[in-house]
């Protein structure tokens, strides 16, 4: 018997002003989430980054904390990019 498809997803509410976002490592939420948080933060949301790591394994052939410094700063970067275009 074939499996029954999923339920649609209810839609995301208007009614909120703040989130977090929790991804495990750096530049998750750029893969992941990237469109709706531009979607969200043009409306004027604000939007909190929680990363659990700092990206320590995610460059072959870097130590782990070379790898580390260079992804936080990275995503450091990225985030300051995007506070001098956000609407105020």
């Amino acid at each position: 018997m074939p499996a029954e498809p999923p339920l649609p997803l209810s839609p995301m509410p208007e009614d909120w002003q703040r989130a977090l976002a929790v991804v495990a490592h750096p530049d998750d939420l750029e893969y992941g989430a990237a469109a709706a948080i531009a979607e969200w933060t043009a409306a004027g949301r604000e939007i909190g980054y929680l990363l659990v790591t700092r990206g320590e394994a995610g460059i072959d052939g870097l130590p782990p904390a070379e790898c580390a410094r260079v992804r936080e700063a990275e995503q450091r970067a990225g985030a300051g990019a995007f506070l001098l275009r956000a609407p105020q």
